[in-house]
């Protein structure tokens, strides 16, 4: 049975609601794991998260071994670095939680701090853009799209891009590409997260500043968010009493 797109959006608003998807003004994100790992990452663990990728990307045989390579060599940068850079990281995480939790809540001094943020994983720069040339290589620009969306895919820059839209259907063209273009960042930084925490609370960081330039265009995300909440409560009480 096809769903309405009012009940497939509410379905994703909750969805990446529970999974921190959206900014909650005075709710701090929990700081991510970034405690430092003294060993490499084993070839079990290797396997499982290189594994899921090729599946979804359907590669097999030489393309295969070669995209799996390069994942591991990407993963294995990635940990060194974290171990290598845990204690500032989690202390601007932690800083930045501290932030935006009442009653010392300074979204400026967030602001600050999340630009401190940003400038730390600036630093893997030069082994992300290896990442992402050896994956030009081998794949097609839609393939490493899609490898990215894989990796990144709770909360997901696409599922939350299609959330904001269904709660502001009246986003111009530029405001669409505003909010997308944010998204894009949370992704790409993300690809270089060390947990699934670390990459929900990446995208949190943009998720603060999209939600910041909606109310800045006068559109009142908090009023949008509540209202979009209500249409949802009444479509589902309208369902309802359709099959009583």
């Amino acid at each position: 049975m096809t769903q309405s797109p009012i009940r497939t959006s509410a379905l994703l608003i909750l969805a990446l609601a529970a999974a921190g998807v959206f900014a909650s003004r005075g709710v701090a994100a929990p700081a991510p794991i970034v405690a430092p790992a003294a060993a490499p990452l084993d070839q079990h663990t290797l396997d499982k998260r290189a594994n899921g990728v090729i599946k979804a990307l359907r590669l097999e045989g030489a393309k295969a071994e070669a995209v799996r390579g390069i994942l591991e060599t990407h993963f294995q940068a990635v940990q060194a670095w974290h171990a290598a850079h845990a204690a500032e990281l989690a202390t601007l995480w932690s800083e930045w939680s501290a932030a935006r939790t009442p009653p010392h809540q300074d979204g400026a001094k967030a602001a600050g701090i999340a630009n401190q943020i940003y400038a730390a994983y600036a630093g893997f720069a030069p082994q992300h853009d290896t990442f992402i040339a050896a994956l030009g290589r081998e794949l097609t620009s839609k393939q490493v799209e899609k490898l990215k969306n894989v990796l990144t895919k709770k909360p997901g820059m696409q599922r939350t891009y299609k959330a904001y839209l269904q709660m502001i259907p009246t986003f111009t063209a530029e405001q669409k590409a505003v909010i997308l273009h944010k998204l894009e960042q949370a992704r790409e930084t993300s690809l270089d997260s060390a947990s699934p925490k670390e990459t929900v609370a990446i995208f949190k960081l943009r998720k603060v500043e999209v939600e910041a330039y909606i109310d800045s265009q006068g559109l009142d995300y908090k009023k949008a968010y509540a209202a979009f909440c209500e249409r949802i409560k009444e479509e589902t009480e309208a369902r309802k009493k359709k099959h009583e």
